[in-house]
């Protein structure tokens, strides 16, 4: 059995991730954790705590073998095993994410959309077709689908996550700019983008002064 991490810990493992790839990709046959630190401005001692929370260690003055640490970050995050996921909502946002390949490498698996807009029902994005949301229980139900992405207006999301858990989704990944309500044993992750944004433009004013 896994050991349950941190929430901070867990959340920068798919960061650790992302730069072993790239080492690995570059041919670098080693990476240090001081490297890591740097390219993410954590602390050099959370990196390498992080790492051996994990049950991986690197060679002393050397650092870890990007082949051995990308797999072993595989099988620990389980990105090897694509999970399924529907996303609702075929606006401009909805339809980036549905084109956006990276999700892949994550085992993220976007396999279809789900909208009200007459127009767009029956296309296909990224050979992802687009269905009206009256379909949505149905799918879920034919596909097994455990994952919902809502992007989509806030005054529409609550009703639509209702929607999702109604229909059996475990999870959702929340784009919308409002929190949802759902039962505690749904699994909710809320991206707020524009939050994000009003913290990058206070530390730019901040590194003014």
């Amino acid at each position: 059995m896994k050991k349950k991490l941190s929430g901070p810990t867990l959340r920068r493992l798919p960061r650790y991730y992302r730069i072993v790839c790239e080492h690995f990709e570059r041919g670098e046959e080693y990476i240090r954790s001081v490297e890591i630190a740097r390219r993410l401005d954590v602390d050099e001692t959370q990196v390498r705590k992080d790492i051996a929370a994990i049950n991986y260690s690197g060679k002393p003055k050397i650092g870890f073998n990007t082949k051995e640490f990308k797999a072993h970050l595989e099988s620990f995050l389980d990105l090897s095993n694509a999970k399924k996921a529907f996303l609702i909502g075929a606006g401009s946002l909805g339809l980036a994410l549905a084109k956006y390949t990276g999700f892949n490498k994550y085992g993220l698996d976007i396999i279809a959309l789900f909208d009200v807009d007459p127009h767009k029902i029956g296309l296909k994005i990224a050979e992802k077709e687009i269905f009206h949301i009256s379909e949505f229980t149905e799918k879920v139900c034919e596909q097994d689908i455990k994952i919902v992405i809502i992007a989509i207006p806030g005054e529409e999301a609550q009703k639509m996550a209702t929607l999702a858990v109604n229909s059996g989704i475990k999870a959702i990944w929340n784009f919308a700019p409002i929190n949802i309500e759902v039962p505690k044993e749904i699994i909710v992750a809320n991206q707020d983008i524009a939050a994000d944004f009003v913290i990058l433009s206070m530390k730019i004013d901040e590194n003014k002064g």
